[in-house]
């Protein structure tokens, strides 16, 4: 079954400002494509636990803070940041 993938305001803002800022923003586009695939098809595999029902995962150049309400076969991403290689 396949869950649903809601994004947090404050989450899809950071997103955009990192899409505007980014000198490559095909890349950071891919990333959020390649976690909402992920987390349509497999959210509780994907990504290591946190507490309760919060989970982290990464798919660089991006990390996401997202919660599995598997009662109603829904992911929020509640927060996203940039991942620098240094």
């Amino acid at each position: 079954m396949q869950h649903r993938v809601l994004w947090a305001p404050d989450a899809e803002e950071k997103l955009e400002k990192f899409l505007k800022s980014a000198a490559d923003p095909g890349i950071l586009a891919a990333a959020a494509r390649e976690f909402d695939q992920h987390l349509i098809t497999s959210p509780k595999e994907f990504g290591e636990s946190r507490y309760d029902a919060m989970r982290i995962g990464f798919v660089f150049p991006i990390g996401v803070q997202f919660e599995v309400m598997d009662d109603v076969r829904t992911v929020i991403v509640h927060d996203v940041w940039r991942i620098d290689r240094k």
